[in-house]
Protein backbone atom coordinates (compact mmCIF):
# COMPACT_ATOMS: atom_id res chain seq x y z
CA UNK A 1 0.00 0.00 0.00
CA UNK A 2 3.01 2.48 0.74
CA UNK A 3 4.08 1.23 -2.51
CA UNK A 4 1.02 2.57 -4.51
CA UNK A 5 1.05 5.72 -2.19
CA UNK A 6 4.44 6.63 -3.21
CA UNK A 7 4.83 6.06 -6.77
CA UNK A 8 1.31 8.12 -6.99
CA UNK A 9 3.08 10.94 -5.38
CA UNK A 10 6.23 10.68 -7.90
CA UNK A 11 4.23 10.68 -10.81
CA UNK A 12 1.93 13.86 -9.33
CA UNK A 13 5.31 15.54 -9.08
CA UNK A 14 6.54 14.42 -12.56
CA UNK A 15 3.55 15.74 -14.37
CA UNK A 16 2.93 19.16 -11.76
CA UNK A 17 6.33 20.09 -12.97
CA UNK A 18 5.69 19.46 -16.17
CA UNK A 19 2.84 21.33 -16.32
CA UNK A 20 5.01 24.20 -15.13
CA UNK A 21 7.27 24.54 -17.69
CA UNK A 22 7.86 27.09 -20.34
CA UNK A 23 8.44 25.65 -23.38
CA UNK A 24 11.52 27.44 -25.53
CA UNK A 25 12.26 27.89 -29.26
CA UNK A 26 15.88 27.03 -30.34
CA UNK A 27 16.27 29.75 -32.85
CA UNK A 28 19.78 29.38 -34.91
CA UNK A 29 21.16 33.25 -35.25
CA UNK A 30 24.18 33.73 -36.84
CA UNK A 31 26.50 36.30 -34.83
CA UNK A 32 28.08 37.45 -38.14
CA UNK A 33 24.70 38.90 -39.39
CA UNK A 34 22.46 39.51 -36.83
CA UNK A 35 23.60 41.99 -34.66
CA UNK A 36 23.55 41.56 -30.35
CA UNK A 37 21.74 45.09 -30.41
CA UNK A 38 20.03 47.01 -32.84
CA UNK A 39 19.97 50.94 -31.59
CA UNK A 40 17.35 53.73 -33.42
CA UNK A 41 18.08 57.34 -33.16
CA UNK A 42 20.89 57.41 -31.38
CA UNK A 43 22.07 60.48 -29.52
CA UNK A 44 24.81 59.59 -26.71
CA UNK A 45 27.72 61.48 -25.08
CA UNK A 46 31.58 59.70 -24.04
CA UNK A 47 33.59 60.70 -21.11
CA UNK A 48 37.04 61.09 -20.39
CA UNK A 49 38.18 61.72 -16.97
CA UNK A 50 34.94 63.11 -15.67
CA UNK A 51 34.40 65.45 -18.44
CA UNK A 52 32.19 64.88 -21.52
CA UNK A 53 34.12 65.17 -24.56
CA UNK A 54 32.34 63.37 -27.55
CA UNK A 55 29.04 63.04 -28.67
CA UNK A 56 27.93 60.74 -31.35
CA UNK A 57 24.35 61.35 -33.25
CA UNK A 58 23.31 58.23 -35.90
CA UNK A 59 20.28 57.15 -37.27
CA UNK A 60 20.68 53.59 -36.79
CA UNK A 61 23.47 51.48 -34.87
CA UNK A 62 23.94 47.83 -35.23
CA UNK A 63 26.54 46.37 -32.30
CA UNK A 64 27.88 42.60 -33.66
CA UNK A 65 29.42 42.00 -30.22
CA UNK A 66 29.22 37.78 -30.38
CA UNK A 67 31.07 38.13 -33.99
CA UNK A 68 34.48 36.54 -34.58
CA UNK A 69 35.36 40.05 -34.85
CA UNK A 70 33.40 41.95 -32.70
CA UNK A 71 31.95 45.00 -34.78
CA UNK A 72 29.77 48.21 -35.10
CA UNK A 73 28.31 49.43 -37.87
CA UNK A 74 26.61 52.61 -39.06
CA UNK A 75 24.49 51.63 -42.15
CA UNK A 76 23.06 55.10 -42.12
CA UNK A 77 25.86 57.44 -41.28
CA UNK A 78 26.93 58.92 -38.03
CA UNK A 79 28.31 62.10 -36.99
CA UNK A 80 30.97 62.56 -33.85
CA UNK A 81 31.84 65.68 -32.70
CA UNK A 82 34.44 66.88 -30.05
CA UNK A 83 33.38 68.79 -27.38
CA UNK A 84 34.87 71.53 -25.50
CA UNK A 85 33.84 72.52 -21.20
CA UNK A 86 31.20 74.20 -22.34
CA UNK A 87 29.87 71.48 -24.76
CA UNK A 88 29.96 73.28 -27.80
CA UNK A 89 31.46 71.27 -30.72
CA UNK A 90 35.40 71.66 -31.34
CA UNK A 91 35.60 69.67 -34.13
CA UNK A 92 33.17 67.03 -36.03
CA UNK A 93 33.65 64.29 -38.22
CA UNK A 94 30.21 63.28 -40.46
CA UNK A 95 29.77 60.51 -42.99
CA UNK A 96 27.50 58.38 -44.86
CA UNK A 97 28.44 55.10 -43.20
CA UNK A 98 30.41 53.54 -40.68
CA UNK A 99 32.37 50.38 -39.56
CA UNK A 100 34.16 50.39 -36.33
CA UNK A 101 36.24 46.85 -35.81
CA UNK A 102 36.43 46.76 -31.90
CA UNK A 103 39.60 44.44 -31.74
CA UNK A 104 41.56 46.79 -33.82
CA UNK A 105 40.03 50.46 -31.91
CA UNK A 106 39.47 50.98 -36.24
CA UNK A 107 36.80 53.09 -37.53
CA UNK A 108 36.29 53.16 -41.51
CA UNK A 109 33.87 55.93 -43.10
CA UNK A 110 32.82 56.36 -46.26
CA UNK A 111 30.74 58.35 -48.20
CA UNK A 112 31.03 61.92 -48.38
CA UNK A 113 32.84 61.94 -45.30
CA UNK A 114 33.28 65.60 -44.07
CA UNK A 115 35.54 66.66 -41.24
CA UNK A 116 36.21 70.38 -39.56
CA UNK A 117 38.44 71.49 -36.75
CA UNK A 118 38.69 74.17 -33.83
CA UNK A 119 40.23 76.88 -37.07
CA UNK A 120 37.29 76.01 -39.35
CA UNK A 121 39.52 73.77 -41.59
CA UNK A 122 37.17 71.10 -43.66
CA UNK A 123 38.40 67.77 -45.33
CA UNK A 124 35.93 66.01 -47.43
CA UNK A 125 36.90 62.73 -48.78
CA UNK A 126 35.04 59.41 -49.97
CA UNK A 127 36.81 56.96 -47.79
CA UNK A 128 38.66 57.70 -44.51
CA UNK A 129 40.35 55.08 -41.46
CA UNK A 130 40.28 56.19 -38.08
CA UNK A 131 42.86 54.28 -35.72
CA UNK A 132 42.23 55.59 -32.08
CA UNK A 133 44.71 53.45 -31.05
CA UNK A 134 47.50 55.91 -32.98
CA UNK A 135 45.50 58.83 -33.23
CA UNK A 136 45.81 59.35 -36.24
CA UNK A 137 43.58 59.70 -39.69
CA UNK A 138 44.49 58.63 -43.06
CA UNK A 139 43.35 57.83 -46.51
CA UNK A 140 44.73 56.57 -49.70
CA UNK A 141 40.98 57.90 -51.34
CA UNK A 142 41.05 61.59 -53.00
CA UNK A 143 41.21 64.39 -50.56
CA UNK A 144 39.78 68.17 -50.64
CA UNK A 145 41.04 70.50 -48.32
CA UNK A 146 39.78 74.00 -46.90
CA UNK A 147 42.19 76.11 -45.41
CA UNK A 148 43.34 78.99 -44.38
CA UNK A 149 42.47 80.83 -47.51
CA UNK A 150 42.99 77.90 -49.76
CA UNK A 151 41.83 74.92 -51.61
CA UNK A 152 44.66 71.69 -51.79
CA UNK A 153 43.62 68.49 -53.14
CA UNK A 154 45.05 65.10 -54.03
CA UNK A 155 45.75 61.57 -53.18
CA UNK A 156 47.37 59.82 -49.76
CA UNK A 157 46.23 61.70 -46.36
CA UNK A 158 47.10 61.45 -43.07
CA UNK A 159 46.94 63.48 -39.88
CA UNK A 160 46.63 63.66 -36.11
CA UNK A 161 43.09 63.27 -34.96
CA UNK A 162 42.84 67.20 -34.06
CA UNK A 163 43.60 67.83 -37.79
CA UNK A 164 46.15 70.59 -36.88
CA UNK A 165 48.97 68.53 -38.67
CA UNK A 166 48.57 66.77 -41.88
CA UNK A 167 50.44 65.39 -44.96
CA UNK A 168 48.87 65.26 -48.26
CA UNK A 169 51.28 62.45 -50.55
CA UNK A 170 50.15 63.01 -53.94
CA UNK A 171 49.13 66.95 -54.19
CA UNK A 172 46.87 67.68 -57.44
CA UNK A 173 46.09 70.72 -56.91
CA UNK A 174 46.45 74.01 -54.52
CA UNK A 175 44.68 77.11 -55.16
CA UNK A 176 43.11 79.96 -53.20
CA UNK A 177 39.70 80.85 -52.12
CA UNK A 178 37.92 84.16 -53.97
CA UNK A 179 36.45 84.56 -51.00
CA UNK A 180 34.50 87.81 -53.09
CA UNK A 181 32.86 85.15 -55.00
CA UNK A 182 31.75 82.88 -52.30
CA UNK A 183 28.03 82.84 -51.38
CA UNK A 184 27.38 84.86 -47.60
CA UNK A 185 26.37 82.40 -44.87
CA UNK A 186 22.45 83.71 -44.35
CA UNK A 187 22.13 84.77 -47.73
CA UNK A 188 20.18 81.70 -49.22
CA UNK A 189 22.53 81.24 -51.98
CA UNK A 190 25.22 79.08 -50.17
CA UNK A 191 25.36 75.17 -51.50
CA UNK A 192 26.94 72.49 -50.48
CA UNK A 193 30.50 72.03 -52.05
CA UNK A 194 31.22 68.66 -53.94
CA UNK A 195 34.42 66.84 -54.31
CA UNK A 196 35.41 67.32 -58.02
CA UNK A 197 37.37 64.75 -59.48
Amino acid sequence: MLDIVLVAVLVLGVVSCKEGTTPVVDHATDPEVIPTMRTVDVQTVISDSGHTRYRIVAKLWNMFEEAKRPHWTFPQGVTCEELDDHFQPVSSIKCDSAYFDKNESLWTLTGHVRMTNATGDVVLTDELMWDQHAHRLYSDAFIHIEKQGRIIEGYGYESNERLTTYELRQVEAIFPIDESRMPHPGSGNAAPRAIQR
